[in-house]
């Protein structure tokens, strides 16, 4: 009898010890997992900042002057000719105004900038969760493993509209995991292909289900804001959104 106990008390030692290792490998592989993606996202964020310089918003418009003034000078010069910018920023300089849409009318926006493989049409940082990733063209499962990516857009990111980026939710510190902490008034940065990082506040917070795009197209005033969107803690389960709305700030 004394020997049954003996060896059923081993057995269940070494099914608890089993289990145990298979938690901490478990846990083990999970941290590794996502410090490579954490060291990923981060040397395509500082890829595309060394890319594009970031600049200000009065940078870029002088930028955009000039070039529309060499762009004049060179037409005039050759009237025939054509410029290799199918006219984008030689139309603003013709017209008289150097604003960045002339800027986004380039071929480049489309896509944003090549890095890795990846096209990255910006950056997000948010001091109040430690965010700062790059912003993919596109929501796929490989670019949303090392970033954000742009699920939706009506003129652009930074641009007056709406944009929609969405994030992981790994019930950890990476990517949008923390967007639950997020109140009204914190601010969130975009950077974008020009160089030009605007500033936005949290101006909204709620929960939605994942076929809900009644927000996407929106009436914005004049502004550029953007939508966080990202699974709650059981939206696995449930298929439910958590939605965060920022506003530019002037």
């Amino acid at each position: 009898m004394e020997s049954k106990r003996k060896n059923f008390l081993t057995i269940l030692l070494i099914i608890i010890i089993v289990i145990i290792v298979g938690v901490i490998g478990y846990l083990g592989f999970d941290l590794i997992n996502g410090k490579i993606k954490e060291n990923e996202a981060k040397s395509i964020t500082d890829e595309f900042d060394k890319q594009i310089p970031t600049i200000t918003e009065e940078e870029l418009n002088e930028s955009l002057e000039e070039e529309a003034n060499n762009s004049g000078e060179e037409n005039a010069s050759n009237p025939n000719g054509n410029t290799e910018q199918g006219g984008s920023a030689g139309s603003a300089g013709n017209s008289g105004s150097y604003n960045r849409g002339s800027y986004y009318n380039r071929s480049y926006y489309t896509n944003g900038v090549n890095i890795d493989g990846y096209w990255v049409v910006g950056t997000i940082r948010i001091p109040a969760t430690g965010v700062r990733y790059p912003i993919f063209s596109q929501p796929t499962k490989s670019a949303l493993e090392r970033g954000v990516g742009m699920v939706y857009t009506s003129n652009g990111i930074n641009q007056v509209g709406n944009s929609v980026l969405a994030g992981h939710n790994y019930r950890n510190s990476l990517f949008f995991s923390r967007n639950k902490s997020l109140v009204v008034g914190n601010l969130i940065f975009i950077k974008d292909v020009t160089g030009v990082e605007m500033k936005y506040a949290v101006t909204n917070k709620f929960t939605t289900n994942s076929s809900d795009t009644s927000f996407y197209q929106r009436d914005t005033t004049g502004k550029a804001e953007i939508n966080l969107s990202t699974c709650t803690d059981n939206g696995l389960k449930t298929g439910e959104r958590l939605i965060i709305t920022a506003r530019q700030e002037d």
